[in-house]
């Protein structure tokens, strides 16, 4: 109990939150934006702005769903239960993200939040390329971040709000 009393003192001069694991353990974390809340060997914790070359991956909510391209009537991104088959399967390359051949669009280059995130014939433009900022992923075209919470299980853009909606793991598969 001691231990902990000491920790708390400086975590709190620090506007840092305190953390008591299961093995009894405080753990304090500095930097409470990016928590390191389910920690996964194969998930690639690098928040540079580039993405993994070529590397095909799955592209993990915070909720625990993975980025889907939807076989359904609705042809946009979803947020949907991981299972790695190939519409989860996202390659890295050049800003571009491909799935099944096709790039990451923008639809229709519009702008304003909500707007659409599409699997389309690759052609370059600012719609179709992206970057990583911290775990989020936005839109070269207007800096907005793809979202997986304000819309149901459909990705959408949206204004970056530092919410974990906006939160996205790569997994390495």
């Amino acid at each position: 109990m001691k231990l902990q009393s000491i920790l708390l003192i400086p975590a709190l001069l620090l506007g840092s939150c305190l953390y008591v694991g299961p093995d009894g353990y405080p753990r304090v974390d500095i930097d409470d934006r990016f928590p390191d809340h389910r920690p996964d060997d194969r998930r690639d914790d690098d928040r540079s702005s580039r993405f993994p070359q070529g590397r095909t991956v799955l592209i993990e909510t915070d909720s625990g769903k993975c980025l889907d391209r939807g076989r359904g009537s609705y042809k946009g991104l979803i947020s949907y239960d991981c299972h790695g088959e190939n519409n989860q399967r996202f390659t890295m390359s050049n800003r571009s993200i491909r799935v099944e051949g096709l790039c990451l669009d923008v639809a229709n280059e519009k702008d304003g939040d909500g707007a659409e995130v599409i699997a389309y014939k690759c052609h370059g433009g600012l719609n179709q390329q992206w970057y990583r900022d911290g775990y989020t992923i936005r839109s070269r075209m207007n800096g907005k971040c793809l979202d997986a919470g304000k819309y149901g299980n459909q990705v959408r853009m949206h204004r970056c709000d530092g919410s974990r909606d906006q939160d996205f793991y790569l997994i390495r598969r």
